[in-house]
């Protein structure tokens, strides 16, 4: 019984050990401690960990870079809009100048992005003839060889 309590205690003192290493020196070193059945003798010895191990997070990724690069150049257009509204058309208010940039800069966005869409729908037309195109082509060379 005596025994047993003895090596609770003693499981339970290493822990503490350890829980205060990290605690009061950090995560570069570790004491370790062990037990001597014979004796119930502990013996301390302090490891160092390298710490050159860091955690690398990776950059922005492709999707990410583009999307700040198309961020920058919307942002540099309603820059210029409201420059050239504030020179022109509201000098008086130039506080409208940008409601009003903000609104075309906006609508000048969704202009580009119908433009993209429209010039996607007639690739989408090219494409599709080119492919019937190929797919008849590969039949005849078949029957024609065949």
């Amino acid at each position: 019984m005596k025994k047993n309590i003895i090596n609770r205690i003693s499981w339970f003192l290493l822990v503490a050990i350890i829980a205060l290493n990290f605690l009061i020196i950090g995560k570069g070193t570790v004491c370790l401690a062990s037990s001597n059945n014979l004796n119930n003798s502990f013996s301390l010895a302090t490891i160092q960990i390298e710490d050159s191990v860091e955690e690398v997070l990776p950059g922005p990724g492709f999707l990410e870079k583009a999307a700040n690069f198309i961020y920058i150049i919307y942002d540099y257009i309603r820059k210029a809009i409201i420059f050239l509204l504030e020179r022109t058309i509201f000098r008086d208010n130039p506080k409208l100048a940008d409601f009003y940039g903000d609104v075309a800069s906006f609508l000048a966005s969704l202009t580009a992005v119908y433009l993209l869409l429209l010039l996607i729908a007639s690739a989408k037309k090219i494409i599709g003839v080119l492919l019937i195109l190929g797919w008849v082509l590969f039949f005849v060379a078949i029957f024609l060889r065949g």
